[in-house]
């Protein structure tokens, strides 16, 4: 392959707009390069190792891969087969989850294998899944014997499921922070180190507006990523950077991403992982709510906590209510920020599906790993693995070969919508997937008794707010939010009303019928299966999904409840439209379908100002070169 050096660019858009002018003499070097390196983070035959935080958007990726490899609704067996495919799962350590728990729940939830635990527990082999009990991302010194030891454990795990599976070589997707993975390339063994692939590196930069670290990858100096260069050059291995924005990932909401969230969710993960998703989505509720009443009333502090105490149901709130009834979540200034749109837009989300991430504010960076991996036959039809070099000090990346560094975009015929609507497709073939194994959400009355004493504590609250000391429009906003609480997908799923013309679709515990929600409210803002602008409320413009379904091919008029949906989906050939992962002949065009149009939305992600790489996480600078310049 031909040898290049492209012009220096500040931030992606440059960077694509200097690969499209490349010479022709440079074009198939640098697709090349890019298809080799794609076929190395997709291999179906090799090992792949993820690491993940066990947020909810990382569990939904697990659960993509996991789809696949134990052909879950589509097997004749259920639990653990001879011929499922092989995977590791390295659980972040944290102080605020139990990431190893939660993960193994997860495994143990959806392969129907019973985990038998090695290494006093810290390994629990599924079958041919094992799970490893990870390293504590927010350590990056000291504790050398715990890392030693956590490095050995992880070696003992890689090593068995290498001998089980009979594979021979590893593909490592690694989190922002790369501190274990460098110790672990450095003191692991000579065979497993020389065994590695490739690497891909989830959410450590942010190339979109300028190149800079993300605000988990702040947590890497400038040694580490000229460390993790030298080692990939000597191992002669590529590394590809995964950001969400990068492929056009650029909504918040895992409901812009999942057909119906706040309801199928609860078929996604076991009720005791779903469980601390909705805590603490109600807990920001409450906390939303009386920030508003606090602030209307020129009431703060321990003042406010005396009003939640007093109507939110202490029996019903006792297990999650923690935020809302803490003085310190009620500061002047948070307060009257409960006003600001991105505020009440957040409320209105969680109102809507209230399962929050359990990291606040990080969008759904796991979901730019549903490219990579054993299960993503399809991705080089849609993205491109660009050969880059970075120049970290100097926040600049150029495309080069032969290049260590890579870089996943999505090709150019690629725009927004169709990342949107892939992603919908791909989800949806997920849930069907899992939809098979274990039907259909079963809520109880628990789920049902703590939501009627949020939208009673909320509905008290908001509504009692004082609107003449309340900026111009904002109660008109705020009564989206008390508009969800009852006709928002999650109301709708514990109390479905009754007439609304619409045929009764499935049933709770209790045997009331879930009816197909009103998804629209009007000031420009989304929920699941609305789009609209951020910041721009326009006050009567209603946001409507259009009224043909859930994609191509179905009755036009005809609004489909979950269940319709999926029915409908039943009727297509192969299960379910096959669509990322589940690439095939014909399915492909299948899975394009779903989610076409109807399901969009979601706020924007912000990107941070600039940061640069220096050896404490700041610094940095540096300007580009004239686009102009010749290759």
């Amino acid at each position: 392959m031909a040898s290049f050096n492209g012009p220096w660019s500040s931030d992606l858009d440059t960077f694509k707009k200097s690969v499209q002018s490349m010479p022709d003499q440079y074009k198939s070097s640098f697709a090349n390069a890019s298809k080799s390196t794609l076929e190395k983070v997709c291999d179906p035959k090799v090992l792949h190792i993820w690491e993940s935080n066990s947020d909810a958007d990382g569990l939904l990726q697990l659960t993509s891969v996991i789809a696949k490899l134990c052909d879950l609704g589509v097997r004749k067996h259920k639990g653990a087969n001879d011929g499922d495919g092989s995977m590791l799962i390295i659980a972040e350590e944290s102080r605020s989850r139990n990431g190893f728990g939660r993960i193994c729940q997860l495994v143990e939830y959806l392969t129907g294998a019973d985990g038998k635990r090695h290494l006093e527990g810290t390994v629990v082999v599924f079958s041919k899944i094992v799970v490893a009990r990870g390293w504590d991302n927010s350590i990056l010194s000291g504790q050398e014997e715990a890392l030693v030891k956590t490095v050995k454990r992880v070696n003992t795990a890689v090593e068995r499921v290498l001998k089980m599976s009979g594979l021979k070589k590893i593909v490592w997707h690694h989190g922002a922070v790369l501190h274990f993975l460098l110790q672990w390339i450095n003191i692991t063994t000579s065979s497993l180190r020389s065994a590695l692939s490739a690497i891909t590196i989830t959410g450590s930069l942010n190339l979109t507006e300028c190149i800079a670290p993300s605000a988990a990858g702040r947590a890497n100096t400038l040694p580490d990523l000229e460390r993790l260069e030298q080692y990939a050059k000597k191992l002669d291995i590529p590394v590809v950077f995964l950001d969400a924005p990068s492929q056009l990932l650029n909504f918040e909401y895992l409901g812009t991403y999942i057909y119906y969230y706040g309801y199928y969710i609860n078929t996604f993960l076991p009720n005791s992982l779903a469980r601390s998703h909705l805590h603490k989505a109600q807990d920001e509720l409450i906390t939303f709510a009386f920030r508003l009443r606090g602030a209307s009333e020129g009431r703060y502090g321990s003042d406010v906590v005396k009003m939640v105490q007093k109507h939110l149901d202490a029996n019903k709130a006792r297990h999650w209510a923690k935020m809302c009834v803490s003085k310190e979540s009620y500061e002047k200034s948070k307060c009257r920020a409960a006003g600001k749109d991105e505020t009440i837009h957040h409320a209105v989300q969680l109102a809507d599906s209230p399962f929050a991430l359990l990291a606040s504010g990080a969008g759904v960076p796991a979901f730019a790993r549903l490219s990579v991996g054993p299960a993503c036959a399809s991705t080089q039809d849609y993205y491109t693995a660009a050969p880059i070099n970075i120049a970290f000090a100097k926040v600049r990346i150029r495309p080069t070969s032969p290049a260590t560094f890579h870089v996943l975009i999505p090709q150019s015929s690629q725009d927004l919508e169709r990342v949107t609507n892939r992603i919908q497709g791909l989800m949806m073939a997920v849930l069907e997937r899992v939809r098979q194994e274990k039907g259909n959400p079963v809520l109880s009355d628990t789920e049902k008794g703590m939501w009627d004493a949020v939208v009673k504590a909320c509905e008290w609250a908001i509504g009692g707010c004082d609107e003449s000391n309340m900026p111009k429009g904002v109660a008109k906003k705020v009564g989206f939010v008390k508009g969800k609480l009852r006709e928002g997908t999650w109301g709708f799923a514990l109390n479905p009303p009754k007439n609304r013309g619409v045929a009764a679709t499935t049933n709770t515990n209790a045997g009331t019928a879930m009816l197909e929600p009103n998804r629209t409210y009007g000031f420009g803002q989304s929920t699941q299966q609305t789009r609209g602008s951020h910041s721009t409320y326009t006050g009567t413009q209603q946001q409507q999904i259009p009224q043909h379904g859930c994609g191509a091919g179905l009755p036009q008029g005809l609004l489909l409840s979950p269940v319709q949906g999926i029915s409908y989906a039943q009727q297509v050939p192969s299960q379910m439209p096959t669509q990322g992962m589940y690439a095939g002949g014909q399915g492909q065009a299948r899975g394009q379908q779903y989610g076409n149009h109807c399901f969009g939305g979601g706020q924007a992600a912000v990107i941070p100002s600039r940061h640069g790489f220096g050896h404490g996480g700041s610094g940095g600078g540096g300007h580009p070169q004239s686009m102009g310049g010749p290759w």
